[in-house]
């Protein structure tokens, strides 16, 4: 796509180096519509060795298949270094420690865990009234709103049974926004400001690409 975006080459070549074995490699030849690139036919056929590429990208393939092999490594590089860290804080209090407060004890025993218990509560009612879903299905698990790559105990054919990391994710989304500064960190990193505790926690829901 990079390669037929810049126009630096004939564009039917292009689509053809990436559609066709490489003996059928065609460009703009008499008889047929010339691109904008060309302009003019080519007068001789394309030379079986001629392959379109990028300058800074020389020695690199981009092709469909490859780049979906690529994308899948990172996702489950992410992924993996996401689940090591919960692992590390499974049992801790992630609200009192982004508040700056002793945090090693269970979140499940922590004496502020209502005011996240109380926020969640408030956005799933408001859904409720709505007859929506807060989180969307097949998005996160409703229990402890772990990605389903990571928590799947609410899938019945599934054997796990129990969240393996329960009350994680709420309380450190609601400590993000109850921190100092917090207004500031997601307008930096989210492009987003907030009314009321409310209209934040309704947006937790809402399903996005990060």
């Amino acid at each position: 796509m990079q390669l037929y975006l810049t126009q630096q080459y004939c564009s039917r070549g292009v689509l053809s180096q990436f559609l066709d074995d490489q003996p059928h490699w065609r460009w703009c030849m008499p008889g047929e519509e010339v691109c904008q690139v060309c302009r003019e036919p080519h007068k001789e056929g394309r030379p079986l060795d001629l392959k379109f590429e990028l300058a800074a990208h020389r020695g690199m393939e981009f092709t469909g298949p490859d780049e979906v092999l690529r994308q899948d490594h990172v996702r489950d590089q992410v992924l993996d270094s996401y689940e090591r860290d919960l692992e590390v804080m499974l049992g801790s209090c992630l609200y009192c420690r982004i508040l700056g407060r002793k945090f090693n004890h269970a979140p499940g025993k922590c004496s502020r865990r209502f005011h996240w218990i109380h926020a969640k509560n408030e956005a799933l009612q408001t859904r409720k009234r709505e007859e929506k879903d807060w989180i969307q299905r097949y998005m996160a698990c409703w229990n402890c709103y772990q990605p389903q790559d990571i928590c799947r105990a609410a899938d019945p054919e599934h054997e796990e049974t129990e969240c393996r990391f329960p009350d994680m994710v709420m309380p450190l989304c609601y400590g993000v926004y109850k921190q100092v500064g917090g207004s500031n960190w997601l307008q930096k990193h989210f492009r987003r400001t907030f009314k009321t505790e409310l209209e934040y926690m309704l947006w937790l829901g809402e399903t996005a690409s990060l």
